[in-house]
């Protein structure tokens, strides 16, 4: 059997896999003042689909921007309301969804074998396009191409961007905070900072060594034994999506911490369920006190996970939009 391989064609037949309708949840409606856009934006060859929102009477000032990417599962629907609160605020805000995620489009494999290609250098393949999948290392390559999207914008003013993550993305504040220069502060709640011992939590009811079997399916992937991308398989419980599992046990942003050097804020929850918090957001502000970051770790009490999207979207919505005026505008 053919191993599949990945490319970048421009003409496809494709195995479409369509975004749940989870993933088209609609935008909330904006209020006056604010402005919607959506864009494209294009990450390693693959469309991304974003959000532009911007106060209507900016006019040709320079403006602070944020950019906004979502968690494990979800999708840019989901930021929305954070968006438009920051936009209202005087922000330009991009949020996005991860290639292969909400309006996105995803990677393709090649079916079968790879074409003779043309004279300039065109194929014309069968293929199926890769959704779903937790990749953090190519999120932070789709992060990466957002803050250049935000470049383009005149009226973005280069010196004033922040950051906006939660959940697994909350982990993406903090490696944002350590490794994206344009970035002058971020902010990351419920922080799962640390992938393996997330992956540990979500693993642990299975009796698998997760350690060890990611190194197996890492080995079988690159000696074409199971398909090149983990759609399908090594789905976390509870979880949505497919983990693209050698990579997330890899990614611990936490032990970067001690590089940053820009304004950092974690809401945590103080009843954290899906990973040891202390491991986390806490120990992540620490080492960035310690490389003398202003840095502050905030848990909001009597409040679980997910409580943080429902009674305490509110007060976790405000303490980012005061962080962002205190480090953008001030």
């Amino acid at each position: 059997m053919s191993i599949l391989r990945s490319v970048l064609l421009s003409s496809v037949s494709l195995l479409l896999i369509l975004p749940s309708a989870a993933d088209a949840q609609r935008r909330p409606a904006l209020p006056d003042g604010v402005l919607h856009k959506a864009v494209d934006i294009w990450s390693e060859g693959t469309r991304m689909a974003g959000d532009l929102y911007r106060p209507a009477e900016a006019g040709d000032a320079r403006l602070p921007a944020i950019v906004m990417s979502h968690g494990w599962g979800g999708t840019k629907a989901g930021l929305a309301r954070n968006a438009v609160r920051f936009a209202a605020d005087g922000f330009v805000v991009l949020a996005f969804d991860y290639r292969g995620w909400g309006e996105s489009d995803g990677k393709l494999v090649v079916i079968g074998d790879m074409p003779e290609r043309g004279v300039n250098g065109e194929v014309h393949v069968f293929a199926r396009e890769i959704r779903r999948v937790v990749d953090p290392i190519d999120q932070t390559l789709d992060i990466r191409r957002a803050f250049d999207f935000l470049e383009g914008e005149t009226n973005v003013d280069l010196d004033r961007l922040g950051y906006w993550g939660s959940s697994y993305s909350g982990a993406h504040a903090i490696w944002v905070a350590a490794s994206e220069p344009r970035a002058a502060c971020a902010v990351g709640q419920v922080a799962a900072a640390d992938s393996l011992d997330l992956a540990r939590t979500s693993w642990k009811d299975t009796g698998i060594d997760i350690e060890r079997y990611a190194r197996e399916q890492a080995i079988r992937r690159a000696r074409g034994e199971i398909a090149p991308l983990p759609q399908g398989t090594d789905k976390a419980p509870n979880l949505n999506g497919w983990a693209h599992l050698d990579k997330v046990v890899e990614y611990r942003p936490v032990d970067d911490a001690g590089r940053i050097d820009i304004p950092l804020l974690v809401i945590d929850a103080e009843h954290e369920e899906l990973f040891d918090r202390h491991r986390a957001g806490e120990l992540a502000v620490a080492r960035a006190r310690e490389n003398g970051a202003r840095a502050e770790y905030r848990v909001i009490p009597d409040i679980t996970h997910y409580d943080i999207y429902r009674e305490a979207f509110e007060e976790s919505g405000e303490m980012a939009l005061d962080w962002f005026n205190g480090c953008l505008k001030d």
